[in-house]
């Protein structure tokens, strides 16, 4: 942990609160600090939106959606046939190859596994909505381009970033953040 300073700086938070015998007085300057953490997300942020990355992305939306669309059709399958089922039944009923008692069972089942069917389509419709958000790359683009934006960060946003700040003895700031590189498969 890092406190800040009154010198325009953070200094080591092991030897602010237990002095030298906890650690050596480590500090780094605030205006360092913030030029390599903007400089950190640009580079970061640049990575993400490489031709490359942007291709995989659209392309793994794709086979998503495909296979969301695979899965809908094979459930409206389903329920059809189960529905010609239920016409095929009211005919056996009607000519008494069956009973009033056997056609209510068969029907029961057969209302119970479209209900069933109707619900994992739901869902399936709920993912694909899911998969819109990712859908719009050039609305994802210019969210890439406000974040190149950004000029200055508030002890605040600082904070919101980093998990953990080392300095090694040279100066060299370590910087541990909250998030990590999203990585595609």
């Amino acid at each position: 942990m890092w406190y800040r300073s009154n010198r325009k700086g953070y200094i080591c938070g092991n030897y602010a609160r237990h002095g030298k015998k906890a650690c050596s007085s480590h500090s780094i300057k605030e205006d360092l600090l913030k030029d390599t953490i903007l400089t950190d997300i640009k580079m970061l942020v640049n990575e993400i939106f490489q031709e490359e990355y942007v291709k995989q992305l659209e392309a793994q939306t794709k086979k998503s959606k495909q296979n969301l669309q695979k899965q809908l059709d094979k459930i409206e399958k389903q329920v059809n046939l189960i529905k010609g089922q239920k016409r095929k039944y009211i005919n056996m009923l009607a000519e008494e190859i069956i009973t009033q008692k056997e056609y209510r069972e068969i029907v029961d089942a057969n209302n119970i596994e479209i209900k069933e069917l109707v619900k994992k389509k739901t869902d399936l419709l709920t993912a694909m909505e899911s998969e819109q958000t990712v859908d719009n790359i050039d609305l994802l683009k210019q969210e890439h381009l406000k974040f190149l934006n950004i000029n200055e960060l508030t002890p605040k946003g600082l904070h919101r970033l980093i998990n953990r700040i080392e300095v090694k003895a040279d100066g060299t700031p370590i910087i541990h953040y909250r998030f990590s590189a999203p990585k595609i498969k």
